[in-house]
C-alpha cells in the first residue's frame, strides 16, 4: 500500500531559507513523507506544484493575487500565511491592539486574578521633527514617555528596513526620523526576548538573547 505524500512549497527571503531550510529539516521532512519544495518566484505560482500546504513570507499585490489564483485552482491547499489573516501584523499599533483584548477577556473569564499582560507605551508621529518629548502628552493622551525612547517605523512588513530602530535620548534625535513613526516607551527586558511560535493548536516558546 503506498502512503501519501505531501508536498510543502515554500517562497521565502534568502536569509529566512538559509536560517530555516536546513538539511536536517529537509531530511526530516522527507522521512515523514513531507516534501520540501522551493517555489520559483520568477515563475507563476500557478504553474508550480500541486502544493498541500504553501507556506511564505512575501509580500505585495502581486503575489497576493498569485496566492489567490492558485487557491482557485487548489481549493484544498492551506497557505500559512494568508495575507488578509495578518494584515494588522503590518502595522505596528494594531498588531498590539491583540493584547489589550485579550487583557479584556483574560479578565472577564477569570474572576479571583488579573491578566499580567502589558505593552509599552506608544504613540504614532506623523511630523517627527516637531516632536518633543515636553509636547507628547497633547497627542499622547497624558502618556508622559520619557527619554531614552525606541522610534520604529509604523509598518512591519518584513523587509530590512521595517525591522530597523532608534534609541532615541533627546529631542535633537527626532530629527532624523521618518514618518509615520511610532515613539515607543523603552522598557528594559534584560537583553531577553520570548517568541511563540503557533501552528494550529501547537505552540512553542523559543527565549532569545537580543542586543539593541
Amino acid at each position: 500500500m503506498t502512503t501519501k505524500r505531501f508536498s510543502i512549497g515554500y517562497a521565502l527571503l534568502l536569509k529566512k531559507q538559509k536560517s530555516f531550510i536546513q538539511d536536517s529539516l529537509v531530511n526530516l521532512a522527507k522521512s515523514r513523507g513531507i516534501d520540501l519544495v522551493k517555489i520559483d518566484t520568477e515563475k507563476p505560482l500557478v504553474d508550480q506544484g500541486p502544493f498541500d500546504f504553501v507556506l511564505h513570507k512575501l509580500y505585495g499585490e502581486e503575489w497576493r493575487k498569485q496566492l489567490q489564483d492558485y487557491l482557485i485552482l487548489n481549493p484544498n491547499a492551506i497557505v500559512v500565511d494568508f495575507p488578509e489573516a495578518i494584515e494588522r501584523l503590518h502595522n505596528r499599533i494594531l498588531m498590539l491592539d491583540v493584547v489589550s483584548e485579550i487583557e479584556k477577556l483574560d479578565n472577564d473569564l477569570r474572576d479571583d486574578e488579573t491578566a499580567s499582560l502589558g505593552i509599552p507605551k506608544q504613540v504614532v508621529v506623523y511630523v517627527p521633527e516637531k516632536l518633543s518629548i515636553n509636547e507628547t502628552a497633547s497627542f499622547g493622551e497624558g502618556l508622559n514617555l520619557k527619554f531614552p525612547v525606541i522610534a520604529k517605523l509604523l509598518v512591519a512588513d518584513g523587509s530590512a528596513k521595517s525591522h530597523k530602530m532608534l534609541l532615541v535620548f533627546s529631542n535633537e534625535g527626532f530629527e532624523k526620523l521618518k514618518s509615520p513613526t511610532v515613539v515607543q516607551e523603552f522598557v528594559n527586558h534584560g537583553g531577553v526576548i520570548f517568541k511563540v511560535y503557533v501552528v494550529f493548536r501547537i505552540s512553542l516558546l523559543v527565549m532569545n538573547f537580543f542586543v539593541l
